[in-house]
């Protein structure tokens, strides 16, 4: 039981930030549509991409982690 609402927990944070990211382009094709230089939009679109991609990464490592540390406890048992 815990597992399975571990895995609809880890499944609705991709997905919100899959949405985090669709926004985040959505603002620069916006940006552009106003009026906006390409290469600044560009930065722009970089500088929020970073931190969702570090949260991504941040979230992975945790996950192989926890999976080492399952492994370590069922070898200990």
């Amino acid at each position: 039981m815990k597992g399975k609402r571990q895995d609809i927990l880890a499944k609705t944070i991709a997905l919100l930030l899959a949405m985090q990211l669709f926004l985040i382009g959505l603002q620069a094709k916006i940006r552009i549509d106003q009026g906006n230089s390409t290469l600044e939009t560009l930065t722009w679109l970089i500088q929020q991409y970073i931190p969702v991609l570090v949260k991504v990464k941040s979230l992975e490592e945790k996950k192989q982690r926890k999976g080492v540390n399952e492994q370590s406890y069922r070898k200990l048992r």
